[in-house]
């Protein structure tokens, strides 16, 4: 989310230098603030609309029409809380749809607690015809499960992709110490596993707000602030969720699965792993090689060719609750029987997507005959994508490898 830019290094800053795929603009940003950030018309784009689907001009989408150069979509409004907001945004939804019919619009929801996620969703999809679900919930406690759960399944229901932001700004009472990169990689990586393809960042840079403080400067107000650590943190971030996505957008989550230290801390709305969890032929046992307190996170996918794939977390972060809260690694130990596998699955060997340097590995497994393993390391919060060496291609978004 930001402000206006007001010269060539803003734009290099956000777009070069933090890694940004996309401009993403305030409520009141259209049409004006579209124009200092891409007087080229050369950045993708998507920006927040009023309830009515309406710019800071009062026009819907911000008189721009169909197909400007550049625009992926439209969140109408924010954070319905009555069924009187829902139908409004959703009648913003329509008015967007109705200006620019090939845009995405959508409606992003929040607060777990107070709203019935499945109808707003339905009703966001069904009635209004948002093409995705959105939604927030800043939380690095075991209350994230919760939404990270609920909006996925009701994704999955729609037919529909899901998105979500993830917090890169500070309470009024909050240090900077007290945002840990680890935190903002298990943030940024927990929506990865559970199939989130869409992650913006709450929020790049600020007018005042007395509620928000930045995160990723040294204040507010200025797009000239010094920066902070966490903004390079946050940008390689960005950089291995563009490799991570060109695989996720492909791929269809078909479970979730936690791996607990005892059963009691496994965290409420997640399920233990167990061998078939998502469908998978071959994965066998997902645990610690010797941490007995690593708690681990499991992702399981499939693409459209019907291939395999799931990917394995560091559940731990600084702020997490206890016994995930710090910011050790972990060896994590892959349990793999191949017993009735077609002879085309290779026993030796699986590929894994090094988001770091946006390139395919192969990674040797132990063993012989059916029963394979290895055994690798995750830092805190890390997460790592594998895919059987079926001889079927790793999925990847056309025109990337």
């Amino acid at each position: 989310m930001v402000q206006n830019a007001t010269s060539d290094a803003h734009r290099s800053t956000y777009f070069d230098d933090f890694g940004a795929t996309a401009l993403h603009l305030w409520a009141t940003g259209l049409p004006d603030q579209l124009t200092s950030w891409s007087p080229d018309s050369s950045r993708a784009w998507v920006s927040w609309v009023n309830n009515a689907g309406t710019g800071a001009n009062g026009q819907v989408i911000g008189g721009l029409g169909a197909d400007p150069p550049g625009r992926i979509g439209y969140q109408v409004g924010d954070e319905p809380r009555t069924q009187q907001d829902l139908d409004a945004m959703g009648a913003g939804v329509q008015a967007v749809h109705a200006a620019d019919p090939a845009a995405l619009a959508w409606i992003n929801l929040c607060c777990t607690g107070d709203i019935d996620v499945d109808h707003y969703v339905d009703t966001a999809v069904l009635t209004y015809g948002a093409d995705l679900v959105s939604y927030d919930q800043y939380a690095r406690s075991r209350d994230a499960f919760q939404g990270l759960k609920l909006f996925r399944a009701a994704a999955l229901r729609n037919h529909v992709p899901w998105w979500r932001y993830a917090k890169s700004y500070r309470e009024p009472d909050e240090s900077l110490e007290e945002l840990h990169e680890s935190d903002l990689r298990w943030d940024a990586m927990s929506g990865v596993l559970y199939g989130y393809t869409g992650h913006t960042w709450f929020l790049y840079q600020i007018d005042a707000n007395p509620d928000l403080e930045p995160a990723l400067f040294e204040n507010d107000l200025s797009m000239d602030a010094a920066r902070t650590p966490l903004f390079d943190v946050v940008a390689q971030l960005n950089r291995e969720l563009l490799a991570l996505g060109e695989t996720m957008s492909q791929l269809t989550s078909t479970d979730v699965r936690y791996r607990a230290a005892f059963t009691l801390t496994r965290p409420e709305h997640t399920e233990a792993f167990q061998a078939g969890a998502g469908g998978d032929p071959y994965l066998a046992d997902v645990a610690p090689d010797s941490d007995n307190l690593l708690e681990l996170m499991i992702g399981l996918f499939v693409d459209d060719a019907g291939e395999r794939y799931f990917a394995v977390q560091n559940a731990r972060h600084e702020h997490g609750e206890w016994p995930v809260g710090n910011s050790e690694s972990g060896a994590v130990r892959l349990s793999l029987d191949f017993t009735g596998a077609p002879a085309a699955v290779r026993r030796d060997r699986l590929l894994v997507l090094d988001a770091v340097d946006d390139e395919l590995e192969a990674v040797a497994l132990s063993g012989s005959g059916d029963a394979r393993g290895v055994v690798f390391t995750l830092a805190a919060g890390e997460l790592r994508l594998f895919k059987y060496d079926t001889g079927a291609p790793f999925a990847r978004r056309a025109g990337s490898w």
